[in-house]
């Protein structure tokens, strides 16, 4: 069975280019729709899809959204409309079973080998919230979508969204997080260690492996990126990881660490001045220092991570 490959993205991300190149080198063979804007369309090695053939079913979505996210409004509800754009897209492909990753992961496996022993599942999640890795059925992304909808244009389900929303800001991970109590969804949790590998969560989050700094410490074999388990000293292949928030700003020490090293040092000098990635560090300074409350979150965890447990 074909598993191909979606991503939503907008604009020209310092760090899409090496996230595609590595979904390419290991599935040379797939599918991959990078269902995005006309800034993205010179990714010839993958399949560019122009998002705005596949809006209508994300603008009613927009209609109707209400903003309950520390995060800004746009970045929030474009977090939701992707899996609306992506049901409209395969529903008019007619794809059945599909991956769908975040834009700022990194893959080191091939999706159809690993995930066809998972197609029997609703949806397969990392840590049941994680949408980085989301394998779905047409019908399983249909009956999410609905499930999403349903809770902002009725009034019993929007009751469950507010009371959800006295516990935590409202994002499209929430939604994944209460669906998947449904009695009626089945889903695999692809942080769970099968044939000694697994899916990362976050390089932010330990999962029971040994940390370095405050990201997971890699260990590089053949290529691959290794995690070694704290309680067996196991060494685990991580079939991806995902590059959380600022994280993305230190993609260039995986992608060139195998390197001689003056070719190493002049990749690392152009990644810190490339003017992509300096006004997209800008633009999220921005956004921290205009509200209270993610200041507050970004100055615990960069500055009293190593005394405080939070």
């Amino acid at each position: 069975m074909e598993i191909p490959i979606i991503l939503v993205h907008t604009g020209d991300s310092f760090y899409l280019e090496p996230v595609l190149r590595q979904a390419r080198t290991f599935n040379p063979d797939s599918h991959i729709y990078l269902i995005s804007d006309a800034s993205t369309i010179h990714y010839d090695y993958v399949e560019h899809v122009d998002i705005s053939e596949y809006s209508a079913l994300a603008d009613k979505f927009k209609e109707v959204y209400v903003h309950m996210s520390i995060n800004p409004y746009h970045y929030e509800l474009f977090c939701f409309q992707r899996w609306f754009v992506i049901l409209d897209f395969v529903k008019k492909h007619n794809i059945v079973h599909f991956l769908c990753i975040d834009s700022d992961v990194m893959l080191y496996c091939n999706v159809e080998d690993t995930f066809q022993k998972w197609l029997g599942y609703d949806m397969v999640t990392c840590l049941t919230v994680g949408p980085q890795y989301t394998l779905f059925h047409k019908e399983s992304l249909e009956k999410f979508c609905s499930y999403i909808l349903s809770h902002y244009t009725e009034e019993n389900q929007f009751s469950e969204v507010k009371e959800w929303h006295k516990h935590r800001g409202i994002s499209d991970m929430t939604f994944f997080l209460y669906y998947s109590k449904l009695p009626s969804v089945s889903i695999f949790d692809s942080a769970t260690i099968v044939d000694k590998s697994c899916f990362d969560c976050s390089l932010k989050i330990p999962q029971g492996f040994e940390m370095q700094g405050r990201l997971k410490k890699i260990y590089w074999i053949h290529g691959l990126p290794y995690c070694k388990l704290l309680k067996t000293n196991e060494l685990v292949r991580l079939n991806a990881f995902h590059l959380q928030g600022g994280v993305k700003h230190r993609l260039n020490r995986y992608i060139y660490q195998d390197l001689p090293f003056s070719k190493r040092m002049w990749k690392n000098i152009c990644w810190f001045f490339n003017p992509l990635r300096i006004k997209s560090r800008w633009g999220e300074l921005r956004k921290i220092l205009s509200n209270r409350r993610m200041f507050f979150y970004f100055i615990r965890s960069r500055v009293f991570w190593r005394t405080f447990k939070f």
